[in-house]
């Protein structure tokens, strides 16, 4: 398995492979993680050109929890019916290791069902200092993508004031 240094990794500068979230909606990932942990927690996100507009969280109902997700079917459906209706896309798809690093495991390679959206991990290995990353995974190949951080007041203002989320 790669680890988060092996330069095997690919890492883009593609426009395209970048993420946008508030800093709302990034401590919505992270108290969610730290609110099912020790399960893993899982859910989607929707927005527009690479900006994240809203974050469903759904429930995982996988068999272990604890070392897999699986988004319930309903409320899986309800999100994308929402998504649609408001003229979004599916942007990324996010779940949590609460004991391992905010890397693809074998099995979310193997589950990367979804090859244009971003898969983003929450490791909660220090559970005071939650660790956040992206990947494109496509055919089994990974490329680390980048997270910003964008002041929800500059999403009025043409002039963006944005941070990489490091």
């Amino acid at each position: 398995m790669k680890r988060p240094n092996d330069p095997t990794i690919q890492r883009t500068n593609d426009p395209t492979s970048t993420l946008i979230l508030t800093p709302t909606q990034l401590a919505q990932l992270v108290t969610q993680a730290r609110a099912d942990a020790p399960n893993e927690t899982c859910g989607i996100i929707a927005g527009k050109e690479g900006h994240a507009l809203q974050v469903f969280a759904l429930p995982n109902i996988a068999s272990n929890p604890r070392v897999e997700y699986y988004a319930e079917p309903h409320a899986l459906l309800e999100a994308f019916r929402e998504i649609e209706a408001k003229g979004w896309e599916h942007l990324a798809i996010y779940h949590s290791h609460p004991a391992s690093p905010a890397y693809p495991s074998p099995t979310d390679i193997a589950r990367a069902f979804y090859p244009n959206v971003i898969y983003i991990l929450i490791s909660l290995l220090n559970p005071e200092q939650a660790l956040i990353r992206a990947f494109r995974i496509t055919e089994g190949q990974m490329s680390e993508i980048t997270l910003e951080v964008e002041d929800e007041s500059s999403r009025e203002n043409p002039r963006r004031s944005a941070r990489r989320a490091d």
